[in-house]
């Protein structure tokens, strides 16, 4: 057995890892097999002014959580409160949906301060990723309003 690099990228050589690994996952995950076919509800939000698009939100509920994939909101905006806005409406419907937990990603130069403010705790962490910054993982559990 030769272990063959591939210089060029593969896309059904991607695909191919991909489905062994699901294949795989799906044996031993009651969770992951009837995930994969399910109708997954999401939370998507957008902010507009005059037309152009000035803050979202982006995530997805599953197995109880809410996977909080993208909160963006732009620079001139940014202390304005839109974002705190943003994040507990997106807490809320999460909730509706059956969400009682969330997580999400962020790096130092982003936003953990912020999430912080707002009970998220840090799960996990790679330091110096990117070099000089950390990637963080937070959690947080949804209570009622």
């Amino acid at each position: 057995m030769n272990i063959k690099r591939i210089h060029d990228e593969d896309e059904a050589f991607q695909q191919f890892l991909t489905s062994r690994l699901r294949i795989f996952n799906d044996a031993h995950s009651v969770h992951n097999r009837e995930i994969r076919n399910a109708d997954v509800p999401v939370v998507q939000l957008k902010v507009e002014q005059d037309g152009d698009v000035i803050a979202g939100l982006f995530g997805s509920v599953y197995w109880g959580w809410f996977d909080l994939d993208r909160l963006w909101v732009a620079s001139e905006h940014a202390g304005t409160g839109l974002g705190s806005r943003l994040l507990k409406e997106g807490e809320r419907l999460a909730r509706e949906l059956g969400a009682t937990r969330v997580k999400l990603t962020t790096f130092s130069f982003q936003a953990k301060t912020f999430y912080e403010r707002f009970g998220y705790e840090v799960a996990g962490v790679l330091y110096d990723y990117p070099p000089g910054s950390d990637y963080y993982m937070m959690t947080k559990q949804l209570t009622a309003d």
